[in-house]
């Protein structure tokens, strides 16, 4: 049997088109919840993320969790920069996102594609909450039509 190989533009185009997926569900949550869909949102996509920062391993540093953050697929797919990788702060930049993309393909407001990136990014702080001597804030967000998203990690002392 001949196993099929795939380019990396090939496998970024594919992951890419998966968020882009969950965006369009996402929305479609959003719009037909008219109550109680960011709590629901922020419980969920928190949970989502522990499990995804569990299976980071331990991340004692800053550029512990950049780096399993750099690792995988992820990392072509949204366009992942590392700007600075140091024990007590490290800066990724994501210069693509497929959920804002998804978005803005379905006709989403800019006021609606910055919330539901507000939502999404629960994700990345239950990601950063399962190691507590680390702290995750956003710098800039494609989501507010910034040049790209800029995730900085520090390290709490």
């Amino acid at each position: 049997m001949c196993e099929k190989m795939f380019t990396q533009e090939e496998l970024t185009n594919a992951f890419r088109s998966a968020i882009e997926d969950r965006a369009k569900w996402f929305y479609l949550l959003y719009k037909h919840t008219p109550e109680g869909f960011d709590a629901i949102a922020e419980k969920a996509i928190t949970e989502f993320g522990i499990a995804k920062g569990k299976g980071l391993g331990e991340c004692s540093t800053a550029k512990d969790f950049a780096n399993g953050i750099l690792s995988g697929h992820p990392n072509k797919a949204f366009a992942m920069e590392p700007v600075k990788l140091e024990d007590d702060e490290s800066i990724i930049k994501f210069h693509y996102c497929a959920l804002v993309e998804a978005w803005k393909k379905l006709g989403c407001s800019k006021e609606e594609i910055a919330h539901l990136c507000d939502l999404a990014c629960f994700g990345d702080y239950g990601m950063v909450s399962v190691f507590p001597n680390l702290k995750l804030e956003f710098k800039q967000l494609l989501s507010r039509f910034e040049d790209c998203c800029e995730m900085c990690i520090t390290k709490i002392k």
